[in-house]
């Protein structure tokens, strides 16, 4: 019998509960969502510049160059916690013994019960595009948005001993549990986030989407609100 999964398994729970003890993991991960929302920022400012003017094709593709910068910023986190992971004599081994490790707590996204936080989410009329529906549509939207940060910044913890296992897993923790790496951090962390991702890039397109249909000519959010309201 392998006993490779409960092992990993094992080990996640352990850094899981190293991390909650030792640092602030949701802390840390808000921290890196608002770099990476400046990243999106600066990115949409540059697309502006150079001709993108429509804020449905401009909010996602900036997106997608933040998610860039959130990998990078992600490895950055793995290298400083590297340098300070310094358990006790064991510690490591006494929290893995700890709780239940084959029962996650957390939901990953990506994982088959991602509907559960989704089902409010009623997408079979969105295209129907009158003008009642169209603000509630582009609030609903902006909503979505914040639930994705909120569940992002809540799964924070299992998220990144996840990563931090692949990334750290050979020099460490491998003599302290003998468990072999199962991929590179950088699959883990896309595998972990990919569906957080697209669906921000789609909810992006709904809203630039619903600006550029309720404000014509605008380039930006603000004049587009602006436009909104007094209209």
């Amino acid at each position: 019998m392998n006993r490779r999964p409960a092992l990993r398994a094992k080990a996640r729970h352990a850094l899981e509960r190293y991390f909650r003890s030792h640092s602030l993991p949701r802390v840390t991960l808000g921290l890196l969502l608002v770099l990476t929302a400046a990243a999106g920022f600066f990115a949409s400012v540059v697309l502006l510049h150079y001709g993108v003017d429509s804020m449905a094709v401009r909010y996602p593709i900036a997106a997608a160059m933040a998610y860039g910068v959130f990998l990078g910023l992600i490895r950055l986190w793995v290298e400083i916690e590297r340098a300070r992971f310094n358990p006790k004599p064991g510690e490591i081994e006494r929290l893995a013994g700890e709780g239940n490790p084959g029962t996650p707590r957390a939901t990953y996204p990506g994982s088959s019960n991602r509907g559960s936080w989704l089902d409010w989410l009623d997408v079979s009329n969105a295209f129907d595009l009158d003008d009642g529906c169209l603000p509630a549509l582009m609030i609903g939207a902006i909503v979505a948005l914040a639930v994705l940060v909120f569940t992002a910044i809540a799964n924070a913890p299992a998220f990144m001993a996840e990563v931090f296992l692949d990334a750290f897993i050979v020099s460490v923790l491998y003599r302290r549990l003998r468990i072999a790496a199962k991929e590179h951090w950088l699959g883990t962390a896309i595998r972990k986030t990919w569906l957080h991702v697209v669906l921000t890039i789609v909810l992006l397109c709904v809203v630039g989407g619903c600006l550029d249909w309720v404000a014509p000519g605008a380039r930006s959010i603000g004049p587009a609100l602006r436009h909104f309201w007094r209209g």
